[in-house]
């Protein structure tokens, strides 16, 4: 089940009651949608059941949406925002120091592709990472930034990019290595829907707890990115150290791919994954994904065997 986190940042903290342009703070619970108001949820009487759908419809209704109850985050048990997408998109190679650590090419464009977003796809903060039966051994993390499409579209300006973002969460891209190079060749994809069932595990998508609307945020972006396993960090960059920046992302991504309100992408991890160093998870492993002015993701891992 998941655990309950807040992770409200003390600019958010200063408001009660969003104006239009106001940061707001989205979270999905099992007693429906919510949005943060300082150290507490307001529980609001909204019918859609994930903040993408939200988006999709018009996410001024948060302001506007009667208040059902007001909770400590304790109480409530965390979810995560965005369900079942239309689409993810999963960027690779886009730090530079991941790419020397991996040994494969500088890219000269966003390297992307779409993935299958499953039932069991998305994990909430709290809820369990599963070491799948075919592949336990070889299980890896990598933090990173995901980018919640608000407005969707074809085509799409890198100097319009930001006005497609509906918001930002933190997540953690698991990866099956075994599995994955089997689709690689001198660090060259050669057969794609073997990279991505690699990443398309059941559970293997943590993300949340929240969705932080782009007001947040000055841009360019340069909020601190970490990963910590059973304490110790494993990863620490800044999303300025991107080789392409959001904006650049969507509008590769969108050249190729028509985005909907909803839809994730996630922007790529930095230097310090478990392939580099031959240190995979293994049950009983808690991983802690952190991004500045969003907040902190935590997983523990466990064996399960759950089917892919």
């Amino acid at each position: 089940m998941a655990q309950t986190a807040c992770g409200a940042s003390p600019r958010a903290a200063s408001r009660s009651s969003p104006e239009v342009g106001d940061v707001m703070r989205l979270y999905r619970t099992t007693l429906g949608l919510a949005r943060g108001d300082g150290d507490a949820l307001l529980l609001l009487d909204l019918p859609h059941p994930d903040v993408g759908s939200l988006l999709a419809d018009d996410i001024a209704r948060v302001r506007t949406a009667r208040v059902t109850d007001r909770v400590t985050p304790g109480s409530v048990t965390l979810l995560a925002p965005v369900s079942a997408p239309a689409t993810v998109v999963v960027v690779g190679a886009n730090y530079r120091d991941h790419v020397v650590e991996a040994g494969i090419v500088m890219p000269a464009a966003p390297q992307f592709f779409p993935v299958s977003a499953g039932r069991d796809f998305f994990t909430a903060h709290g809820s369990p990472i599963v070491l799948p039966a075919e592949a336990p051994g070889h299980v890896d993390y990598e933090a990173e930034l995901a980018v919640v499409i608000g407005t969707g579209g074809k085509d799409i300006r890198a100097t319009d990019a930001w006005h497609h973002v509906g918001g930002q969460a933190v997540a953690n891209d698991e990866t099956a290595r075994d599995v994955q190079v089997r689709g690689m060749r001198d660090g060259s994809v050669v057969d794609l829907p073997v990279i991505q069932r690699s990443k398309t595990f059941p559970t293997f998508k943590p993300l949340g707890p929240v969705v932080v609307t782009p007001d947040e945020f000055t841009q360019p972006l340069d909020l601190t990115i970490t990963t910590h396993v059973n304490g110790e960090q494993r990863q620490k960059s800044r999303t300025s150290d991107m080789l392409f920046s959001v904006a650049e992302i969507i509008e590769a991504v969108s050249a190729s791919i028509t985005l909907a309100p909803g839809d994730v992408i996630l922007t790529g991890t930095p230097a310090g994954v478990g392939l580099a160093s031959g240190t995979y998870l293994k049950a009983g492993d808690t991983v802690a994904v952190a991004i500045d002015g969003i907040g902190e993701l935590r997983n523990a891992v466990t064996a399960g065997g759950l089917p892919g």
